[in-house]
């Protein structure tokens, strides 16, 4: 169990916004040394191209709320980072089904912050990877 002043505790404690619920969002884990996330996502079959493959902006937008979440859990939740910035590059096909995903921030600055998210194959091959350049939005 994580203990409650763990950051990645007190954010599984908030409501997750619609997009993010959509997506199956699931926080598997968060080190705040490497400010690192772990979690996992629905590939679902709705979410698929003609080929049968998790279409390319739902693979972009698991990458954008891994990354957020990141950040958030970085900050103890006292910003989000709306992106200024994303970049994707798809490597392999997302086959549907549970996609795993990291976040990380790389560089966080005063007003913004740099963040690079892997969807990975269930052997930790990468199939997809974003970069982004997030403006720091104080919550509330």
């Amino acid at each position: 169990m994580i203990p409650d002043t763990d950051p990645a505790a007190r954010f599984g404690a908030l409501p997750l916004p619609a997009c993010t619920r959509h997506l199956g969002f699931s926080l598997v884990r968060f080190d705040p040394a490497t400010r690192e996330l772990e979690a996992t996502f629905d590939g679902k079959p709705e979410f698929c191209n003609p080929r049968g493959v998790v279409q390319g902006g739902f693979q972009a937008a698991m990458l954008d709320d891994v990354m957020a979440v990141a950040l958030i859990l970085t900050t103890e939740g006292k910003f989000v980072p709306p992106t200024l910035e994303l970049k994707v590059s798809y490597f392999e096909p997302v086959m549907p089904g549970p996609v795993r995903a990291r976040g990380r921030v790389l560089r966080l600055g005063r007003s913004i912050v740099f963040l690079e998210g892997d969807l990975l194959g269930d052997d930790g091959r990468l199939l997809a990877r974003a970069s982004a350049t997030g403006k720091l939005l104080a919550i509330g």
